[in-house]
């Protein structure tokens, strides 16, 4: 019996592991590839462990500042490990396991390295120098891959313009959602009521929706401030924000800024959530000002449940939200925009039911997680027939179209 082919993916964020990596480790799985993860300690990883479904996740720990002696020992780490584990195929995410992961996975001698961009960490609002650093560790990161994935189709331009990479390595992946759970069919008006009382609000409460990293590059600051731009005009919407707290660098908590701007009637922080796609089908629009962003995941959920949505005008975002459409694209870093963006659409019961049923019908055309899926598949099954053999690939199942 052959070998089965050894994919290891690494990411930096462990809640990642069961929000976004979870179903296309379990599809990878499924088709006849040995999946495991390495991941950085957190929430959830706190040392080599087995996920719900029997996925193996080596933990190795990535400092999120510039620490050498422990960047150093967190290389050493994954050389040792991926010539012990002979992987066929190494999968980096994000910066810093991009970094040493593709540098380890060379020396180790493994036959094909990808790197998938989630957006690229460089923006406009960035000092030139931070945009020079990070650009440099994309190029040295893209010398040692084989193949370079982008959620988005503008940052390929932006790859290729900036020599961070040639054409020829540069593919463009997308990204995706679970249509079936975020489905605003399968959400009943009672579940909704229900969600919306557990919650604390009434069944005409107009509710405003924010998902993301607790850090300044999601934009809630800009949310607060918007927040409190609609209060001061006495309009009777509410607020919530979701996401998990931590106390590393650059980390926000919502709750202080709620404090602040004294906001404690009108927007309210639920943290860490595992029914968003309830939430979302018990809120009336979904906002997410960002700075930068590969695709953002939660406007597509949002798309999905048949919500409108303001988004900024970044890549990424732009891709995903059609102003006036399916809602509105605002400038970066202008809660007076957003505010006015959210007021214009929650305002108007017709724009707001016709832009959320746009958007459900986009999220079915284009957000589809098994598409992306099935692309990645389909890279991974060439670069082995290419730099391993064909024979490797007899164990795995056909891919199917739909």
């Amino acid at each position: 019996m052959k070998k089965k082919i050894k994919v290891v993916h690494l990411s930096n964020f462990d809640v990642g592991i069961q929000i976004h990596m979870r179903n296309q480790m379990l599809y990878l799985r499924k088709q006849g590839y040995d999946i495991s993860i390495i991941c950085n300690p957190g929430q959830i990883v706190k040392g080599d462990m087995y996920t719900p479904d029997g996925i193996f996740v080596k933990a190795i720990a990535f400092s999120h500042k510039i620490t050498p002696f422990k960047d150093l020992a967190a290389l050493f780490k994954l050389i040792s490990y991926f010539r012990k584990e002979k992987f066929d195929i190494v999968h980096t995410h994000t910066i810093k396991p991009g970094l040493y992961g593709r540098l380890a996975a060379r020396i180790a001698g493994v036959p094909i390295v990808l790197h998938t961009i989630h957006g690229f960490h460089f923006h406009d609002e960035m000092h030139p120098l931070a945009v020079f650093i990070y650009k440099w560790v994309e190029k040295f990161g893209a010398f040692f891959s084989d193949l370079i994935f982008s959620q988005n189709r503008e940052d390929i331009a932006v790859a290729e313009k900036s020599g961070i990479a040639p054409a020829g390595k540069l593919k463009y992946l997308g990204n995706g959602i679970d249509i079936d759970t975020f489905n605003p069919a399968r959400v009943s008006p009672a579940l909704v009521s229900k969600k919306r009382s557990e919650l604390g609000f009434s069944e005409s409460d107009k509710i405003v929706c924010m998902v993301g990293r607790l850090v300044a590059e999601k934009g809630f600051r800009e949310y607060c401030e918007a927040v409190r731009i609609i209060s001061k005009k006495g309009l009777p919407i509410k607020f919530i924000a979701i996401g998990a707290v931590h106390h590393k660098a650059g980390a926000l908590d919502p709750r202080e800024l709620i404090k602040k701007n004294k906001l404690e009637d009108t927007m309210f922080f639920l943290g860490r959530r595992n029914d968003v796609a309830d939430i979302m089908a018990a809120v009336d629009l979904v906002a997410l000002p960002s700075y930068a962003e590969g695709i953002p995941r939660v406007l597509m959920e949002a798309g999905a449940m048949g919500k409108p949505v303001v988004g900024t005008d970044v890549r990424g975002t732009r891709e995903i939200v059609k102003d006036n459409i399916t809602g509105r694209l605002i400038p970066v870093k202008d809660a007076v925009s957003l505010a006015d963006a959210i007021v214009e659409i929650i305002s108007d019961p017709n724009k707001m039911q016709n832009m959320g049923a746009a958007a459900r019908e986009l999220a079915l055309d284009m957000f589809d997680e098994r598409i992306y899926f099935r692309r990645t598949d389909r890279e991974y099954r060439r670069l082995v027939k290419d730099k391993i053999s064909e024979d490797k690939l007899e164990g795995l199942k056909p891919i199917l179209v739909k």
